[in-house]
């Protein structure tokens, strides 16, 4: 025997309404990286610093070490450090011998010896025979490739104080550049 199906009929309903325009729209999720992210602000940050906005610069710089990548991060904290330098060296004013000195120290540490030399011999015009000043400008002139300078200044420091004989035998500074130039050498021997 054959039996029948028993046949439902399905009640089409409507398709709900559309939801408004303002519930369709999702939030834009960025598709870069926090990496990626990082490294757009780094160029904005060298784009300011290279416009010499420094306080903008700096304030960008800031933000970058804040991301993932340890590289970037150290490179905007070099950058951060030569905008500070920058923003304080246009105030800075030199009044005494130990603030050209300090600044100057500064310099040669960066090996500027151009702006060393500057603040060394403006030092000395306010203090002639200062001798850790021609001690220092001795060996700002030493780096610079000056043996004359180097020896001129290295021995007037001497005159003054004779220990500045035994630091320059143990600076290396001195003890490199009189491979170079024997007058100089033969200073540190004698």
């Amino acid at each position: 025997m054959a039996t029948a199906k028993k046949v439902t009929s399905v009640k089409k309903t409507a398709a709900p309404a559309a939801a408004p325009v303002a519930q369709q729209v999702r939030p834009v999720v960025s598709a870069l990286t926090p990496a990626q992210l990082q490294v757009q602000a780094f160029e904005k940050a060298v784009r300011c610093f290279a416009a010499q906005n420094f306080s903008e610069a700096l304030a960008a710089f800031v933000e970058v070490p804040k991301g993932p990548a340890m590289d970037v991060s150290q490179r905007a904290r070099s950058y951060i450090q030569v905008c500070e330098r920058r923003l304080s060296s246009q105030t800075l004013e030199f009044r005494t011998v130990d603030d050209h000195y300090n600044y100057a120290v500064e310099r040669l540490n960066t090996r500027d010896t151009g702006n060393a030399r500057r603040h060394l011999e403006s030092a000395l015009k306010l203090k002639p025979r200062s001798e850790h000043v021609l001690y220092t400008l001795g060996i700002c002139c030493a780096l610079a490739g000056d043996g004359a300078g180097a020896y001129e200044n290295l021995k007037l420091a001497i005159e003054i104080e004779p220990r500045n004989r035994v630091h320059a035998r143990q600076d290396s500074d001195f003890t490199l550049a009189a491979e170079h130039f024997p007058n100089l050498r033969d200073l540190l021997v004698a």
